[in-house]
């Protein structure tokens, strides 16, 4: 098992899918000193007072925002949110897809399918090469439509994208871009998550950890300005 140290809704999203490989791995890191039960006690504690933290507060306990912070950091906005066409606009730095026989923009999915994907737009495997994906599928295409893509709703590279495309919008979200990289190409590889400069034990990171950690921070100090379509008459 890796451990790297490295700098680090409109709809509610469900828990990461446990694979029979993850229970086992979560058995084990109890067994070796309770770290799944440390965590998501630690998260529904702490994250229940609104206040948003980075990993490395989240790990340590600390609940407080960091010291000298001007404002409490962003918690950023979950998959639900990310994957609505009408909030394509609040996508920087990073390529929704191109949609085709679409005649207005529509609130939730509406009826649309893989097959109105004209362009993937940024590519999952660009920003996570080891993403359990193929390779031509994008960022937008695995949020909508992930059973498609080969992934459960609520797997955790389902959040990581949405992480993802926080840490690109929200100047004070709880990570940066290289950092979620980094978390997700630890992760997905069997690893477990300690943020730089921490001696983590047995309180790292495990996949359902972080999915719990960021879902119940999505929402705080979020607000996003979009620029919704009409509908048509």
């Amino acid at each position: 098992m890796k451990n790297i140290e490295n700098t680090t809704h409109e709809e509610h999203t469900p828990d990461v899918a446990q694979t029979p490989q993850l229970k086992r791995r979560r058995i084990l890191g109890a067994a070796a000193g309770g770290v799944g039960v440390l965590l998501s006690v630690q998260a529904k504690t702490a994250l229940g007072t609104g206040v948003c933290k980075s990993p490395s507060a989240m790990i340590s306990g600390n609940t407080s925002p960091r010291p000298g912070d001007p404002q409490m950091c962003s918690g950023g906005r979950s998959p639900g949110f990310w994957r609505n066409p009408q909030h394509f606009s609040a996508w920087k730095s990073a390529n929704p897809a191109i949609l085709k026989d679409v005649d207005a923009c529509p609130t939730g999915l509406g009826k649309i399918g893989p097959e109105n994907i004209a362009d993937q737009g940024t590519l999952v495997r660009d920003i996570f090469p080891s993403a359990p994906v193929p390779s031509h599928w994008g960022l937008w295409g695995v949020l909508a439509f992930p059973k498609d893509a080969g992934i459960n709703e609520g797997d955790l590279l389902w959040h990581l994208i949405a992480v993802y495309l926080n840490s690109l919008a929200f100047n004070d979200y709880a990570m940066t871009p290289q950092q979620v990289i980094d978390i997700g190409d630890t992760l997905l590889t069997g690893g477990v998550y300690c943020p730089s400069g921490m001696s983590c034990g047995s309180n790292a990171m495990l996949p359902a950890d972080f999915v719990a950690y960021v879902s119940q921070m999505y929402d705080i100090n979020a607000d996003v300005e979009l620029q919704m379509c009409k509908k048509n008459p």
